[in-house]
């Protein structure tokens, strides 16, 4: 199940075109950090949504070759139930994956206002197989799989 954000969400940079990834643009998604032994690139960076307004929330991209988009992340969770090695958990429902395990945020609370929605966290992320199951399966397309 899709969550409601108050915003409209824009494919990760690099999936309609892969010479124009996030990973060839380390000016516009530098790399802020590491989380859960993934890279974090733009993260408190403005970025603009679908209708070139400033997303509400300022995340960035977790991780390298499976780059999850936080601001276009939505808690669909399917690219959990189909990926065969089990590389994402929820963020915020930390040892739970898939439809409909995600932390349910009431719209208004504090951590609606600072999430939106739970998101897809590729915590192992080297075990991917590169099968591009999550990708092709993510309403938002907040995925982006880059084969080393």
């Amino acid at each position: 199940m899709v969550r409601e954000v108050d915003y409209k969400t824009v494919p990760v940079a690099g999936i309609s075109d892969p010479n124009n990834s996030f990973l060839k643009k380390p000016d516009e998604y530098p790399v802020t950090g590491d989380h859960n032994g993934h890279k974090v690139r733009a993260e408190g960076k403005q970025r603009m949504d679908g209708d070139n307004k400033p997303y509400p929330t300022k995340f960035g991209i977790h991780g390298t070759s499976v780059g999850v988009d936080w601001e276009a992340c939505v808690a669909d969770g399917v690219c959990m139930d189909v990926c065969p090695v089990d590389v994402f958990e929820w963020y915020l429902n930390p040892g739970k994956k898939g439809t409909g395990n995600d932390k349910v945020l009431e719209k208004g609370s504090d951590d609606w206002n600072k999430y939106r929605t739970d998101k897809c966290d590729p915590i192992r992320e080297a075990d991917c197989i590169f099968c591009m199951a999550c990708q092709q399966s993510c309403p938002t397309q907040a995925i982006l799989i880059t084969s080393p």
